[in-house]
């Protein structure tokens, strides 16, 4: 990667719910503001924690330049030929447990990992719960869906991302109680949902992987002194932390407006129009 920016703001933004809309789209009038916006020099990316498969996907036609942080903090991705330029895996004595205790709490979980060079989403088949259904359900043509008979079929010292999704209350418990034993520091917990949905989302990296941390080595990789975040919720937290200014959508959670530098108004595509405001009259040669 050559693209430098001593002295220069890195804008990186959330991408669901925050940058994209309800339906998980940016809208054509976003979409065509982003990319002039990124021709007249903003330095932007996103931190997600997507896939960089459905990352690339929603953001099809923006000129993305600099790597895009993805799966929370566990890799970031070039866009130009799309290579990874590092993981951050679980030790395997940390994915063991926290995949037990997701069980132990009747919650399958979907275990991400690398076969290889390519990234897979396991569970076990015939165990599917509510929560793994609806996540496939959304997803039939994935590759990188790859069920096995059991657990040891995956490799678990080259995991590096598990998504736990439950009843609220359930997924709740089992994030507090991972917290609150020793292994639990070996993990970054990003919780979301609430009690009015009913559904919960427990996201989990190794401790090391946060958008936080992502961002900011890729900040510091490329000479950026300053950094602009976005985000909505829990796994934002993380990334307003290391940022200089954080700024939350105006639907975010309580949590992510605390931690707010200031919180955006609630007008159609707010990130972009804050970035069409701002980040280019920044922007310098």
């Amino acid at each position: 990667m050559t693209i430098t920016g001593p002295g220069r703001t890195l804008y990186v933004s959330d991408l669901d719910d925050t940058l994209l809309g309800a339906d998980g789209t940016l809208s054509d009038t976003g979409r065509a503001t982003l990319a002039r916006v990124i021709g007249d020099g903003a330095a932007f990316t996103v931190a997600t924690a997507r896939s960089p498969l459905t990352t690339f996907s929603a953001l099809q036609g923006v000129p993305l330049a600099l790597p895009l942080v993805t799966y929370g903090g566990a890799t970031a991705v070039d866009p130009a030929d799309r290579s990874h330029l590092w993981w951050e895996h679980f030790d395997g004595r940390a994915l063991h447990p926290l995949v037990g205790a997701a069980l132990a709490a009747g919650a399958t979980p979907l275990v991400f990992w690398l076969d290889g060079g390519a990234d897979r989403i396991s569970w076990v088949r015939g165990a599917e719960t509510s929560g793994v259904d609806t996540f496939l359900e959304t997803r039939p043509d994935d590759p990188r869906l790859a069920p096995v008979d059991a657990w040891d079929e995956i490799d678990h010292d080259r995991g590096f991302f598990v998504s736990i999704r439950g009843e609220y209350p359930v997924v709740r418990r089992l994030s507090r109680m991972i917290r609150a034993i020793s292994w639990g520091t070996g993990c970054a917990l990003a919780l979301t949902g609430s009690r009015e949905s009913g559904v919960g989302v427990l996201d989990v990296t190794a401790a090391g992987a946060t958008k936080g941390t992502g961002v900011r080595r890729l900040a510091d990789d490329l000479g950026f002194t300053r950094i602009v975040a976005f985000g909505d919720g829990a796994n934002d937290l993380p990334l307003f932390a290391e940022a200089d200014e954080a700024y939350a959508v105006a639907h975010a959670s309580d949590e992510a407006k605390e931690a707010a530098t200031a919180v955006l108004d609630d007008r159609e595509d707010a990130v972009v129009a804050f970035l069409a405001e701002h980040a280019a009259a920044r922007a310098e040669v």
